[in-house]
């Protein structure tokens, strides 16, 4: 599988890694842990904002009109 990604990949972590002075390796792990974070940091946003949104609308109540009939 590396070698096909190597092959046909845009070399971004070759790039990053001759750069910096870092094996290969340790770029393509931080491109992965790095996505798995921001994925799960993303979900446990909408989380947090689903729970203070529906604390909201328990503590302050909206007041009826007559549409709401």
């Amino acid at each position: 599988m590396i070698s096909f990604i190597e092959k046909y990949g845009f070399g971004v972590c070759e790039r990053l890694s001759k750069k910096f002075g870092v094996r290969v390796g340790r770029i393509r792990f931080l491109f992965f842990y790095l996505s798995i974070f921001t994925l799960l940091l993303g979900f446990i946003l909408y989380l947090m904002f689903a729970i203070l949104f529906k604390a909201k609308d328990l503590i302050i109540h909206r007041k009826k009109t007559a549409f709401d009939i």
